[in-house]
């Protein structure tokens, strides 16, 4: 099966770059670098925050650590060289997975498997943060890398009129089908992350961190997670 889409070179230099060090890290004494997850509730500012945290340790990092973020974009990078192509991603998370596997059945094996796809996807997750020095953004990146030691769990929180107002800006929504939208998203998440992992992604005890969004800007949010992360990497 091939891919039907393009990656931005971007993306692909960031695989490269972080697959570089991470061979090197492989011919040393490897010691667990630091990961964060970034969870957060449809509407915050997720990829703002973990674009701010990179750039930080972009600038401030030894020239030997590299850094990379482990976005949807670079899932899919990943996914589509292990044989699935972007629809089946974006229909396996989007989708319900009960459902979807009973339309499965119905039109035929060209269909994902959405167990399979998740599959591909938990191993990618789980060894970027094994590996670290990486910013894994959703797609579950909490719940399953819970007890890695070298990886630090975030997730941001909002009350509904801040995530109604970011999503009418950045989306150019009326108001009513701004929230309608982010009820529907959440939903979906929530019913996804519950479906293959068996946990709900809002327990705080997930978490080493939950942030109000709206109470602090990105900016501070992400001072705060870059000193937190290079006290670990201190310790």
């Amino acid at each position: 099966m091939k891919s039907h889409f393009t990656i931005p070179s971007s993306i692909e230099k960031r695989l490269q770059v972080w697959t570089d060090w991470a061979e090197r890290q492989g011919h040393q004494q490897h010691v667990a670098r630091p990961c964060l997850t970034i969870s957060r509730e449809y509407g915050c500012q997720a990829y703002k925050l973990a674009e701010a945290i990179y750039q930080r340790f972009g600038e401030h990092a030894p020239k030997n650590e590299e850094w990379t973020m482990l976005d949807r974009y670079l899932i899919e990078k990943i996914a589509s060289e292990s044989g699935y192509s972007k629809s089946e991603l974006n229909y396996m998370t989007q989708s319900n997975p009960t459902i979807q596997s009973v339309l499965a059945n119905l039109t035929g094996p060209g269909s994902a498997n959405p167990s399979k796809v998740f599959t591909s996807t938990k191993e990618t997750i789980r060894y970027f943060a094994r590996t670290g020095n990486c910013i894994i953004i959703g797609r579950g990146g909490a719940c399953l890398t819970q007890g890695f030691p070298n990886v630090i769990h975030v997730r941001l929180v909002a009350p509904m009129a801040f995530k109604i107002d970011h999503i009418m800006k950045s989306m150019d929504l009326p108001r009513e089908q701004a929230k309608a939208l982010i009820i529907a998203r959440q939903d979906e998440r929530n019913a996804f992350i519950k479906h293959f992992t068996n946990m709900d992604n809002s327990d705080p005890s997930l978490y080493h961190l939950v942030i109000d969004n709206e109470k602090s800007s990105i900016e501070e949010i992400a001072e705060m997670l870059y000193t937190r992360t290079m006290a670990l990497i201190d310790v």
